[in-house]
């Protein structure tokens, strides 16, 4: 089975790395937003006759729900969201003007803007320097813009595949209210794990929890 892993905002492919070296044996396609590098051309994500399992992180999971082909064969989201911005039915998103003032900030301070966003996210160090020297601003820009206004509930609410979604407890960018409002309480066939302590980085702060409950979601969709 081919693993479609689809990365968040500011973060490139080399996110995936440490569940990649636990997993040595799953058959990986790491999809690359161009945010620090060249895209990932549409015609090489829709490639293949297997439906892919999709693993997407943060804002990954409503581009994928807008942009991934299907069917899928299931869809893992790890710190994920279906919508970001609160709207009448949907008051566990974020304040609209949170997202807004990113966007002002942006334009005259793009570095200054992610380097904040990764750094509350919890990236230090080595790894948030070599986030922001590749920093490609239109593309960061044009995906915060998309992000101020998507919203693929539906997209989701559709999905025919059995999901897991891992949240974290402690996400200061996805809070736990938006969580359960994305994921559960719907039709579709979704198992939600909350975990206590868990931050926005999951994949990296808790990646053996991460690969233990994706290897048994394999198995499952497997058997």
């Amino acid at each position: 089975m081919r693993l479609l892993a689809v990365h968040g905002w500011g973060f490139s492919p080399a996110f995936w790395e440490p569940l990649r070296a636990l997993l040595p044996d799953i058959s990986w396609q790491a999809v690359d937003l161009g945010f620090s590098g060249p895209p990932t051309p549409m015609e090489a994500i829709s490639a293949g006759d297997e439906p892919p399992l999709v693993l997407a992180h943060s804002l990954g999971l409503a581009w994928a729900l807008a942009n991934v082909p299907r069917p899928w064969a299931g869809l893992v989201a790890v710190n994920a969201f279906t919508s970001f911005c609160r709207a009448d039915d949907f008051p566990a998103g974020v304040a609209p003007r949170v997202v807004r003032r990113m966007l002002d900030r942006f334009v005259e301070e793009p570095e200054r803007v992610s380097r904040d966003f990764l750094t509350r996210c919890g990236v230090a160090g080595p790894d948030l320097d070599g986030l922001l020297a590749g920093l490609k601003a239109r593309t960061l820009y044009a995906a915060l813009a998309w992000l101020a206004a998507c919203d693929e509930r539906a997209a989701f609410a559709a999905l025919s595949c059995p999901v897991l979604a891992l949240s974290g407890g402690a996400d200061p960018i996805v809070s736990q209210a938006m969580s359960r409002a994305c994921f559960e309480g719907g039709e579709a066939d979704v198992t939600h794990e909350i975990v206590a302590e868990g931050g926005h980085l999951l994949p990296l702060s808790h990646t053996s929890l991460t690969v233990e409950r994706l290897r048994a979601f394999l198995e499952r969709i497997a058997s």
